[in-house]
């Protein structure tokens, strides 16, 4: 069973020359950790204030636990569902244990005092202390104990960890963790953070200009996510001699900037290890290397990816779906 099912989604803005969402579909299972992938502006959040029911679509159908979403008329499914927006709006004097006590006569459950002790004692929460005076940081931290409050049957997320230090990110994901097998919850959360993603999420959505680029699970993404090497040699000749081994010795390898004595070139995770093997044992002509950098490649890398694979396919006379 799917927990949320979105069928031909389009949300289109001033007065339909803007499209935020462009006839998108995808589906959740019930129990998964389901990921929505892309850069800001992309139409995450418009696609999540339709699925509370925000927003009214222009077109589509929306599906979440089996019932219909129909913003003209009162949403029920919503007390099922915890939900963190982008931007918090909480009103400055109000501090996080009364804002807990106001949502839990909205949703009409019992809080569990326990719960909110341990998870603001793990996030570091300030429970009396007034919403005006806090950081962005220590906002979000709020926003996210009231998504998780309740033993609610899925999670949205917009952006959960957004002004959350390193530590906290990864706190914060053990606890969503933890409350998803306390309450078999699913959880759809978006992000503009690749790694994140990967750690935490069974399956992705890749959306780009209101588009679905590519639904994937996390292991055939992470073969798309490719590795950013940024290498500076001693000498222009020693990156030259370098440039003729990564043609010979790997050809999946792809340049995408070099200037005097600095390259950059994306490679694929699985050969990151071989070609530090190979750097360390300087198997090629040149001096030694004098500085080296690795990062997760970028969502745009990622993108360009898959569209050129879907060029490749065209050109094959493959079909695009």
């Amino acid at each position: 069973m799917n927990a949320i099912e979105v069928k031909n989604l389009k949300k289109y803005y001033s007065k339909g020359t803007v499209k935020a969402v462009d006839d998108i579909s995808f589906e959740v299972p019930e129990g998964s950790r389901f990921g929505f992938l892309g850069p800001n502006g992309a139409g995450k959040t418009t696609t999540i204030r339709c699925l509370l029911g925000f927003l009214n679509p222009d077109a589509g159908d929306i599906t979440i636990l089996g019932e219909r979403i129909n913003p003209k008329k009162d949403v029920d499914i919503r007390n099922r569902i915890g939900y963190l927006p982008g931007e918090l709006g909480i009103y400055k004097t109000i501090t996080a244990r009364k804002l807990i006590k106001y949502f839990a006569k909205l949703y009409d459950i019992e809080i569990d005092w326990d719960f909110i002790k341990d998870v603001s004692e793990r996030l570091q929460i300030a429970m009396d202390r007034k919403m005006g005076v806090l950081s962005k940081g220590n906002k979000q931290k709020v926003g996210v104990l009231t998504a998780l409050m309740g033993k609610f049957d899925v999670l949205i997320m917009d952006e959960p960890t957004s002004g959350l230090d390193p530590i906290m990110q990864t706190e914060f994901y053990r606890i969503v963790s933890e409350r998803q097998k306390e309450s078999n919850s699913t959880v759809f959360v978006s992000s503009h953070v690749l790694p994140e993603i990967e750690k935490f999420c069974d399956k992705v959505a890749i959306i780009k200009e209101g588009k679905i680029a590519e639904i994937s699970n996390v292991q055939n993404l992470k073969a798309k996510s490719l590795k950013h090497i940024e290498l500076e040699f001693e000498s222009l000749t020693s990156k030259e001699q370098f440039l003729k081994f990564l043609t010979k010795d790997y050809p999946e390898a792809k340049v995408k900037y070099q200037f005097n004595t600095q390259l950059t070139f994306l490679l694929p995770p699985i050969q990151t290890r071989e070609i530090l093997h190979d750097l360390s044992e300087q198997k090629w002509a040149g001096e030694p290397i004098k500085d080296l950098l690795i990062q997760h490649s970028t969502l745009e890398n990622i993108f360009m990816e898959y569209y050129e694979d879907k060029r490749a396919n065209v050109k094959e006379g493959g079909v695009v779906a």
